[in-house]
């Protein structure tokens, strides 16, 4: 019964076999007819000759001798015919291939042949690859193809294929200059035909010299700009450099309008710094309506906005000049205190619940964003009706306790570490609530065997030993701060020196920690709050101080110490 039933199951099978011989067949008679048609075509010999040999050419194993001989062989065939090619699917690959693996002498052959043609390729969904690959393996001839665009580029920029190359040649390729250049065609047609060595190379610039010409300037560049914002064609740098431009010279109605129609768009923008800058100018000059529809659009992005090296900016700007606190706390710091363990660990991300705390420092702020704030405060005075204080004090009030909580977890560890030490410190000194069991977490590394850690130990290690020092002198003075709005220290700050002395002698550590040069002692010794009583305990080991200072790599500390004994 078992044979019978194989053999008719070998039966069904049959044709099911045959038929799929007959398939293969006929795909590839297919495929020779198809190469017959081609090989009709103008040119189609040599595109069949091309794409055979680039099929070999392409292969990443290829040895690098064979992949010159091939190379050679295929500039042979393609050579004078290069322009008519390149704008073909198929053979676009074939040059992007020969300029990837040409020799400088190739690859220079090949631009030069395309010479004249920059443009068209840049309009060509295929040819703009190629376009692509010269900027980058043909230095030689990135100028004159960034000049080639010269007197176009209010109409290019509104093209989809030749957006991307002019975006490459600004954003990577062009240098100052060639920059200006470019954009400067924003800003009417004398700066298309016109190109000045010696002239202005800024918008200010333009204006300075010249302020009759600010009404031309401005209206070519709205009539650039917002047809690219109705169509949401906003992700270009160079079109970054001209909405910042127009949000700062626009006059106060044209502004609000501009703002009006990109407050959904300010998201798109922040990635690159004259972005970040013209979002933070929006932010500063919107409604209260258009600043609610902004944060609303950064909620999805929070996080990938936060650890942006120029979008934490724009959030800066919200927490600084934002008077509802209500809405930043709901549509920013809420998310901020869920992901507060990734933000902390992030170069970034860490800047924004830092500015909460510590406010305009140069340690939590780029130099950048510190320039744009500054220059905003004297809109802010116009803008805003709250307290700088008062909306300090109810952010801080917001982040504090997720704050402390990543304190009390991560304090014993970051403290040793550059970046999330500061915010350790932060944490201690400026964080509302109750702070004990963070600040016991460090009491609890400072109890351990100097000698045995050496210059791991909490005192020693000359990142934790600074939030440590910083700690014991805010026991008795506020901190230095360039940013005037800070709230003062709360009163419910541990005792933190008091508190350090107290475990250093319970677990006789004192001595030891002195001898070795530990800069927070000297700092209790220095604080009119603990210098007498640490001066009373290790008085009696002068001695022994002065002995290992004999031995000491570094002396000044160790001089310092027994300078108050």
């Amino acid at each position: 019964m078992g044979a019978v039933d194989t053999k008719k199951k070998h039966q069904r099978e049959a044709p099911s076999t045959d038929k799929g011989n007959e398939d293969a067949s006929r795909g590839q008679q297919q495929k020779r007819q198809k190469v017959e048609r081609q090989k009709t075509q103008p040119g189609g010999e040599l595109k069949v000759q091309a794409r055979k040999q680039w099929e070999e050419l392409r292969r990443g194993d290829l040895d690098p001798e064979v992949r010159k001989t091939k190379m050679k062989a295929m500039m042979d065939l393609l050579r004078g015919q290069i322009k008519e090619l390149t704008f073909k699917h198929d053979m676009s690959r074939v040059v992007q291939t020969c300029l990837k693996y040409g020799d400088e002498q190739q690859r220079g052959e090949i631009a030069a042949e395309l010479m004249g043609s920059y443009v068209d390729l840049s309009r060509s969904l295929y040819g703009r690859h190629i376009l692509m690959r010269m900027l980058k393996y043909c230095p030689q001839y990135r100028s004159a193809i960034i000049k080639s665009f010269y007197g176009k580029v209010r109409k290019l920029v509104r093209h989809k294929d030749a957006a991307l190359v002019l975006e490459e040649c600004y954003a990577v390729y062009a240098n100052a200059k060639q920059k200006w250049d470019l954009v400067a065609e924003f800003y009417g047609t004398e700066f298309a035909l016109f190109k000045n060595d010696d002239g202005p190379k800024s918008l200010d610039a333009i204006l300075a010299a010249a302020p009759q010409k600010r009404a031309t300037a401005l209206g070519a560049l709205k009539s650039t700009v917002v047809p690219l914002l109705e169509k949401g064609t906003v992700q270009y740098s160079i079109v970054h450099r001209a909405l910042l431009d127009y949000v700062r010279h626009a006059d106060a109605t044209d502004r609000q309008e501009l703002i009006g129609t990109m407050r959904e768009l300010v998201v798109e923008i922040l990635h690159t710094r004259d972005g970040a800058h013209a979002g933070m100018l929006c932010l500063l000059h919107a409604s209260a309506k258009d600043r609610k529809a902004i944060l609303r659009t950064f909620k999805p992005y929070l996080q990938r906005i936060c650890c942006e090296e120029y979008g934490y900016a724009v959030l800066v700007e919200a927490l600084d000049c934002i008077d509802d606190t209500v809405l930043v706390n709901r549509t920013v710091l809420q998310d901020v205190c869920a992901m507060m363990p990734e933000l902390l660990a992030d170069q970034y991300g860490r800047r924004i619940p830092l500015f909460v705390l510590g406010g305009r420092s140069p340690h939590f702020v780029g130099s950048d964003a510190l320039g744009v704030l500054a220059a905003n405060d004297a809109v802010k005075q116009l803008t805003s009706k709250k307290d700088a204080t008062q909306r300090r004090q109810e952010l801080t009030a917001f982040v504090s306790e997720s704050m402390v909580s990543w304190a009390e977890a991560h304090a014993a560890q970051a403290i040793f570490e550059p970046l999330p030490s500061q915010a350790v410190s932060e944490t201690l000194l400026r964080a509302l609530g109750d702070k004990t069991q963070a600040w016991q977490r460090v009491l609890d590394l400072a109890r351990a065997d100097v000698g045995q850690l050496g210059d791991k130990h909490v005192l020693l290690n000359p990142i934790a030993n600074r939030v440590v020092t910083n700690c014991i002198l805010a026991e008795h003075s506020q901190p230095r701060s360039a940013d005037a709005s800070l709230p003062l220290l709360p009163e419910s700050n541990p005792p933190f020196g008091s508190d350090l002395l107290d475990a250093l002698v319970d677990s006789e550590q004192l001595v030891a920690a002195a001898c070795a040069g530990a800069f927070p002692v000297r700092a209790l010794l220095e604080s009119p709050v603990t210098g007498a009583r640490t001066k009373e305990l290790l008085a009696p080991h002068a001695a022994s101080i002065a002995k290992a200072k004999k031995t000491a790599a570094k002396t000044n500390i160790l001089d310092a110490i027994l300078s108050h004994l």
